[in-house]
């Protein structure tokens, strides 16, 4: 056999070739050996090599050696021992009760699960599994912090107008990767901004605006996420699209849907009826159609024809104007006196 290692997992068949009277060449292959010899004999495997979990989570490491010869396994973390497993005795108490191992039924040779039952912000960094005299190896632990996500409410808008989301995200650690999604499809990071603050226990707060043309009736979400967060959390609510009607439509403060000519005549059928509370903003033009051959009797009738050329809807942003697919709309009261 031309690699073996002694208790210490040193190599000893290829110093002994070494300090035979080889020729230059056969040394060299004998060097490359050397290294060869090296990398696969370690006695020592950890893994995984980078674990990554959200606080609160238990991380579990797994160190196995296939030297028969070791009598004392030693787990560091950040420096620090934590706990030490004996061959003989197994785990041997700790003080910290948050600390645990167990063997492993599934790697071969002689392996120990290091578990951290309930991980912190401050267990992160580098783990070790010493085995005394023969080998260590160290892994890197990550410890990540799941926020909360919010949208601002559903929202109610005409077709064509726009409609303005918010999104909080807070109490993240790393900064959390924030999306939209519109009826289950990712909306473009072109469309809404970003932006973030870290407080002073580290955590991030995250927030981000999307505004959209209202096309039609959607589901609107937010989601959050970290890399150790296996679904992103989801804050999602509903954009509802009122599409411009031929009869006018007003909402009021409280949501309610009202006829514009109910609101215009103050809820009377006669025409003639107009509220000293109306304004000019509620109506464009009014014309009366009368007949071209009026009489004097004809002037103590009411028209029963309303034409308006342009109607205002309105919802509870002043700025959002809805109109008609037509240049007019006709409402024809029939009304008697």
């Amino acid at each position: 056999m031309l690699c073996s290692t002694d208790p210490q997992g040193h190599t000893t068949e290829v110093h002994s070739l070494l300090n035979s009277g080889l020729d230059m060449d056969f040394f060299s292959l004998l060097v490359y050996l050397l290294f060869y010899c090296i990398h696969v004999g370690a006695q020592v495997k950890l893994f995984p090599e980078k674990l990554t979990i959200l606080r609160g989570e238990e991380a579990r490491l797994t160190c196995s050696t296939s030297n028969t010869r070791w009598t004392v396994m030693i787990w560091l973390l950040n420096g620090v021992a934590v706990l030490t497993i004996s061959k003989e005795n197994g785990v041997l108490p700790s003080i910290n009760a948050n600390v645990t191992a167990e063997k492993s039924v599934v790697s071969t040779g002689d392996s120990w699960v290091l578990i951290l039952k309930h991980t912190e912000r401050y267990n992160q960094g580098q783990v070790t599994c010493d085995l005394q005299d023969i080998d260590r190896k160290t892994a890197s632990l990550f410890v990540q912090e799941k926020g909360s996500v919010k949208v601002s409410g559903d929202k109610l808008a005409f077709m064509g107008q726009l409609a303005l989301f918010e999104c909080h995200a807070e109490g993240w650690y790393p900064q959390p990767t924030l999306q939209w999604w519109m009826n289950d499809k990712k909306v473009s990071q072109a469309e809404y901004n970003i932006s973030s603050e870290e407080s002073g226990r580290s955590l991030f707060t995250v927030n981000s605006n999307l505004s959209v043309t209202a096309a039609k009736s959607s589901y609107v979400d937010c989601l959050a996420s970290v890399s150790a967060l296996p679904t992103p959390l989801r804050s999602r609510v509903r954009l509802t699209v009122e599409p411009c009607q031929q009869e006018g439509i007003r909402f009021d403060q409280s949501g309610n849907k009202r006829g514009f000519v109910a609101e215009v005549t103050g809820g009377k059928d006669n025409l003639g009826f107009w509220s000293e509370g109306s304004t000019d903003a509620e109506y464009t033009e009014w014309t009366m159609e009368t007949h071209s051959n009026m009489n004097v009797n004809s002037l103590h009738k009411v028209p029963d024809v309303v034409s308006s050329s342009t109607l205002s809807l309105h919802t509870d942003s002043p700025a959002q104007v809805c109109l008609s697919e037509e240049s007019s709309t006709n409402v024809r009261r029939i009304t008697t006196v």
